[in-house]
Order: structure tokens, then C-alpha cells, then sequence
């Protein structure tokens, strides 16, 4: 009786074995010269990609967060915002002893320096390195 059972327990593992395999589906990820990232059943014609296995019924990866800025993006926002302020004229209050709190006004030649580092750091983290536009 066993001897019949192990070749039929045997086909049913290989039958659930391929239905398996047919189920997950293939899928290949590139990104073209531009940049775009491209999704197909099947590879690219030339060049590198990612094969990945989808499976009917598996969550849909999260998508990356397109709103989350870089550090870069920061950095540049932060540079600019400071060079508008700078060059804008008015009393800015500096730290001296870090509480959070001003403890007397910039001095025209800290102005400048800092007027020249919120220059340099547009350059280094801003793509086209331009300067906000002075009033």
C-alpha cells in the first residue's frame, strides 16, 4: 500500500512544485540612459538589469518617498534662505553663548562673511550653484 502511495505523494509535490513556478511571474528592472526606470517581462536588448520574481497575491512594495527631501535639497533651501536674509539688510541677532537666544547684532564684517559662506554653500549643494535672486 505504501509502495503506491510515495509515487502518487511524489507527482502531487512536482505538480504543486510547477504550479508554484507558474505562478510567479517574471519581471526585469533597467534604467535607460536618461534615467528612467523601466519595468518589462523581459530584459532589456543591451546593458544592465535587475531580474526580479513577482508573485500574484504578494504586497506591492512601498514606493519611495518622492516628497522626503535629500540632505542636499535641505542644505541648499537652508543657504539660499540664508543668503536672502543677509543680503535683505535689517539687525540679525547672533548666538554667542548657544542658548537659543541673540546676544547682540551682526557686525557688517561678520555680514559679509557670512554673506560669502552662504555663497559657497549654494555652490556645493545647489544642482545649478546659482544664488537666490537680492531684492
Amino acid at each position: 500500500m505504501t509502495t503506491r502511495i510515495l509515487p502518487a505523494l511524489l507527482a502531487a509535490s512536482l505538480l504543486l512544485g510547477c504550479a508554484t513556478l507558474a505562478n510567479a511571474a517574471g519581471l526585469y528592472q533597467w534604467k535607460d540612459a536618461k534615467g528612467v526606470t523601466h519595468f518589462a517581462d523581459a530584459p532589456p536588448p543591451k546593458g544592465h538589469f535587475t531580474a526580479r520574481d513577482v508573485h500574484p497575491g504578494d504586497p506591492a512594495p512601498a514606493a519611495p518617498d518622492a516628497a522626503k527631501p535629500t540632505p542636499a535639497s535641505t542644505n541648499c533651501s537652508l543657504a539660499q534662505a540664508n543668503l536672502k536674509l543677509l543680503q535683505a539688510g535689517g539687525a540679525i541677532g547672533v548666538d554667542a553663548d548657544g542658548d537659543g537666544k541673540p546676544d547682540g547684532a551682526m557686525t557688517a564684517d561678520e555680514r559679509v562673511k557670512q554673506t560669502e559662506l552662504a555663497q559657497k554653500n549654494i555652490g556645493a549643494f545647489c544642482s545649478n550653484g546659482a544664488p537666490a535672486a537680492s531684492p
